[in-house]
């Protein structure tokens, strides 16, 4: 049996960080464990993964190394920066946005299924905008497999499209490994790094910084773990460690949470 596993690369990359933050993933290992777990004799013809990019994205080594590992192929799509107006503090936000990641994955995926180039398929996301690629897929009379990190990283129209759901759980232990505490603790120090840039900025003008904001927002200037999930869990870390306080406040009638460096850690 021929086998083709396709990642949704900051979908899958989410869900890991939603429940398991201090393992790595070794992904050629995965994707052995992956395809021997649908049959043992089968092989795989291509990883495929898909994200976006950009020259301040942070993922040039990571998606470097990833390409270079056997049947390992990588398609970068552009992130655009989009602008839009804080309800809370009237300034001028700036954000990114993945463009096409989606669709490419949807098309290249039915393309090599048209061409017989896989008996299966593995998709390596929970997002229900995949669905149209199971369908297109197994009109084509080949099976998809979504794999997840447990149930709620799956959404309902994936579950009732895919042919069956490989829980990555039950392998993690031969394909991923735990992070030294010296690198958590350094990308913690990153992301410090950009509140205190934050936090300096804002508050020379009156301002603050918003958890919310800090967290999906915040567009960094030097190393930083991308927003979301990533973020969130170490600013976690940094809030109970004691370098960074949190406290309510009211703006324009709504109370919201914001972040300051405690004063040790401003310099």
């Amino acid at each position: 049996m021929r086998i083709a596993l396709f990642f949704d690369g900051n979908n899958f990359y989410r869900a890991l960080r939603s429940q398991y933050t201090n393992w790595e993933i070794q992904y050629e290992q995965l994707a052995d464990w992956v395809v021997q777990s649908i049959d043992e004799n089968a092989r795989m013809t291509g990883a495929y993964y898909y994200t976006g990019f950009s020259e301040s994205s942070g993922l040039d080594r990571f998606l470097g190394g990833l390409e270079i590992k056997r049947g390992f192929f990588v398609r970068r799509e552009p992130i655009v920066e989009r602008e839009s107006s804080c309800p809370h503090c009237k300034g001028t936000m700036h954000y990114q946005v993945e463009k096409r990641v989606d669709t490419r994955l949807v098309a290249e995926m039915v393309q090599l299924a048209a061409r017989d180039t896989f008996d299966a398929a593995v998709v390596f996301s929970g997002d229900e905008d995949l669905v149209p690629a199971l369908e297109a897929v197994n009109s084509f009379g080949k099976p998809v497999y979504v794999a997840t990190w447990g149930g709620h990283c799956l959404s309902r129209s994936m579950r009732v499209h895919c042919y069956d759901i490989i829980d990555l759980r039950a392998g993690l232990q031969h394909f991923a490994i735990l992070k030294e505490p010296e690198q958590q603790n350094e990308i913690a120090q990153d992301l410090l790094a950009q509140l205190i840039e934050a936090w300096t900025y804002f508050n020379g003008r009156d301002g603050l910084v918003t958890r919310w904001y800090f967290e999906n927002k915040w567009k960094p200037t030097g190393p930083c773990p991308p927003p979301g999930t990533p973020r969130q869990e170490q600013l976690d870390v940094l809030i109970q460690t004691g370098q960074v306080e949190t406290f309510e406040t009211s703006l324009n009638g709504r109370v919201v949470l914001a972040l300051r460096p405690r004063k040790s850690c401003r310099g």
